[in-house]
């Protein structure tokens, strides 16, 4: 059997799972009970798009939430056993579904408030840095910028103000990066100035009724395998503005099979890049899922 990777914020795309919704019964029941606990029109939203308003975090982070939970569920639902979960930010919260620990009914409350905090911490923006290592970008960025994820050797994303931001595109290139390119979200994600958002959705995150993963979990916050239900909880506040150690998750998986459940190949190119990464097939369409379960079949 494979992981199960759930990709993060910045993957939605209109129209994303409706195969899944018109197919299985195990997929449509997730995504009616996500439209139950938002909006009646969740469903168009995502089906329909228009696309900036998936771009907003208070309808991009459930609906990958959604999304991914629901491919999780139809995996299983044809007797699929995931080896491991791990998500990349948001997808994390899917991956405490799929591993067992969280119910989709609670995550979709826990992933309501943290959009709506996230999505109220204004005042910065991020950016993609390529082509030059985390060692040398760390030494090269300008005060009010901090790394944000650290997605692997030739990729960080970083985060801080807009005046860090703009600096930072002028010294990291000259420090050698191949490119920095703004990218389009509503704060500094993962980054100290997202320290009263984190600080309330850990007492939020607090009461929430996550038990002991059935499935191995990995931590997109500290890298490692995590068990046990408070230090998870702890993890996920601290989430919000800490950086996604998403090389260390790749190297604590190892090169083992893992399926991407949701929408694009982000997370398959990110390991591609990544010596001793797990191999990424995608299942974030119908037919991508039908092909990897049949290779499941005769592993």
């Amino acid at each position: 059997m494979s992981a199960l990777l759930f990709p993060g914020q910045g993957s939605q795309v209109p129209g994303m799972g409706r195969d899944f919704y018109e197919a299985c019964p195990a997929a449509r029941r997730v995504m009616d009970m996500t439209a139950d606990i938002y909006d009646i029109t969740f469903l168009f939203a995502l089906f329909e798009g228009p696309e900036e308003l998936l771009r907003d975090t208070c309808m991009a982070q459930p609906a990958l939430v959604a999304v991914g939970a629901a491919i999780a569920a139809h995996l299983q639902s044809k007797g699929f056993r995931p080896t491991a979960c791990a998500g990349h930010s948001i997808g994390e919260i899917s991956a405490l579904v799929a591993a067992g620990a969280l119910t989709i009914e609670n995550a979709l409350i826990l992933t309501q408030h943290r959009a709506r905090l996230m999505a109220g911490a204004s005042g910065g923006t991020m950016a993609a840095v390529l082509g030059l290592a985390p060692e040398a970008i760390a030494e090269a960025m300008p005060a009010g910028v901090e790394i944000a994820n650290f997605n692997g050797p030739q990729q960080t994303i970083i985060s801080g103000t807009h005046e860090g931001i703009a600096a930072a595109q002028k010294s990291l290139k000259k420090a050698g990066a191949k490119r920095v390119m703004p990218l389009n979200v509503s704060g500094p994600f993962h980054s100290s100035l997202m320290r009263s958002a984190a600080e309330q959705f850990g007492e939020i995150v607090a009461e929430a009724p996550i038990s002991k993963p059935k499935t191995r979990f990995i931590s997109s916050v500290s890298g490692q395998e995590e068990s046990d239900p408070d230090r998870i909880k702890e993890l996920l506040a601290r989430q919000i503005d800490s950086p996604v150690q998403w090389t260390k998750v790749m190297q604590t998986l190892g090169p083992v099979p893992a399926l991407e459940a949701g929408p694009g190949n982000v997370l398959a190119g990110l390991a591609k890049r990544m010596d001793g990464a797990p191999i990424v097939s995608p299942a974030g369409t119908l037919e991508h899922a039908r092909a990897a379960l049949s290779r499941e079949k005769s592993a």
